[in-house]
């Protein structure tokens, strides 16, 4: 039953985890809901890592206590040979495990110097893992939060890749924002995550090695304190120093912190932890490359296709974010160009060419411009349709390809057409 007991803060944070309404978090809903289940995940490690973070302060708490006080009124209470005294004393503090492990060598006096040695050890070695319990683990749900940001990230990238493939509308740019959105609120929350509990790590773990350094020392000081009152009750016997007759396994005693000859101590452990970044650095890069190689520095709404030499005009509009349709015209064979609307083929030069009949109509092209118009009137149903149309033709295509395109874009409703060009530069003078 205990451990269920041990286990239930973790079972209750995942419930809440799971089950959790995010219109509840308030401000915090729209991050939230943008980031996915991997916003669960991280908000598990989060509400665990809380749990531990309180759970070692109590811990603490419960352990400290005025120790130079305490081991005052012991070595006064030794030095005058008074070992019951001081062994009442002891029982004042048994709730500390300094007082404890004391308490329990005092209780063996009248048996020995190895007896009170190997009290002192086997309370050791029961109090001092409950002061450092469950600490590592902060130091673990910080670096799992963080990979968790970072399988967060890759999900949303993925969603957003996917969205972006599976779109007939002109809307890739929101899609894979709204993607990339997902993936930096995951990457966010597992760094935050991470950073608390790792700095709690930090702190709490250094408390803890001060707290267990301290009752390797005073230990010591006890056990002197010890031999000095038993010397004082019986002056005659030889009371032994280093490794008593009959004592503890060399293995066991060259463990405690008792009687370690080099220092070190009960549970003596690293108090930092590795915060691992490196998957991240490699996906920002990826994500750093992929934006660069997509989009313009220079505010350009349209990437001119690497098969397409725009036309030069003198009188040019600012271009606005619309549907591009592009008719490329490959130097080396002109009639393998290909029409394409945002990026996806409807049509080749080469079809449209021999294509001698009287309906001048694409039939894909119309009938993914009516999608994307639909769309359009769907997602903004308060503003008034204007069908603006980018056409980025080669200079050099043939004029028949353009009037079909021209064509098929009025029969689907776009009438207000518009041609990607190069600014021809003012001449001076």
């Amino acid at each position: 039953m205990s451990g269920f007991l041990a286990w239930l803060p973790v079972l209750l944070s995942a419930v809440v985890a799971i089950a959790l309404p995010f219109r509840w978090l308030g401000p915090l809903e729209a991050p939230f809901s943008e980031g996915g289940w991997g916003m669960r995940l991280i908000l598990f490690a989060l509400l665990v890592s809380l749990w531990l973070i309180v759970d070692r302060l109590v811990k603490l708490l419960k352990t400290s206590f005025d120790v130079e006080d305490f081991m005052n009124r012991l070595e006064g209470q030794l030095k005058s040979g008074d070992i019951a005294a001081a062994h009442a004393t002891c029982e004042q503090y048994r709730t500390k495990p300094l007082a404890k492990i004391i308490g329990a060598g005092l209780a063996q006096s009248e048996k020995g110097a190895h007896d009170v040695q190997a009290a002192m050890d086997e309370v050791a070695y029961i109090e001092v893992p409950s002061i450092e319990k469950r600490t590592g683990y902060l130091a673990l749900l910080g670096n799992v939060a963080t990979l968790m940001g970072l399988f967060g990230t890759i999900i949303g990238l993925i969603h957003s890749f996917s969205a972006v493939s599976k779109s007939d509308t002109g809307d890739n740019a929101t899609l894979l924002a709204a993607g990339i959105s997902e993936a930096m609120n995951c990457t966010a929350f597992g760094l935050l995550t991470g950073i608390v509990a790792l700095l709690a790590f930090s702190i709490l773990n250094g408390r803890t090695q001060v707290i267990i350094d301290q009752i390797n020392l005073e230990t010591h000081r006890g056990f002197r304190g010890w031999r000095r009152a038993m010397a004082i009750k019986q002056p005659t016997e030889v009371v032994f120093v280093g490794k008593p007759i009959n004592a503890p396994h060399p293995h066991l005693m060259a463990h405690t912190g008792l009687l370690k000859a080099q220092g070190g101590g009960h549970g003596k452990k690293g108090v930092f932890a590795n915060l691992q970044l490196t998957p991240l650095i490699d996906m920002f890069i990826v994500i750093l490359i992929f934006l660069l190689m997509s989009f313009s520095a220079s505010g350009e709404i349209v990437s001119a296709n690497k098969d397409i030499k725009l036309p030069m005009a003198s009188h040019v509009e600012k271009l606005e974010r619309t549907p591009i349709i592009s008719i490329s015209y490959p130097k080396n064979d002109p009639s393998g160009g290909v029409v394409t609307l945002e990026g996806r083929e409807v049509s080749t030069a080469r079809e449209l060419l021999e294509d001698s009949g009287p309906d001048w109509k694409i039939a894909k092209l119309t009938e993914s411009l009516q999608k994307m118009k639909q769309a359009w009137k769907v997602t903004n149903p308060d503003k008034a349709w204007e069908g603006k149309l980018i056409i980025q033709a080669d200079q050099n295509v043939d004029f028949k390809i353009i009037k079909k395109v021209m064509y098929s874009a009025g029969v689907a409703g776009y009438g207000n057409l518009l041609f990607a060009v190069r600014k021809q530069a003012k001449k001076e003078g």
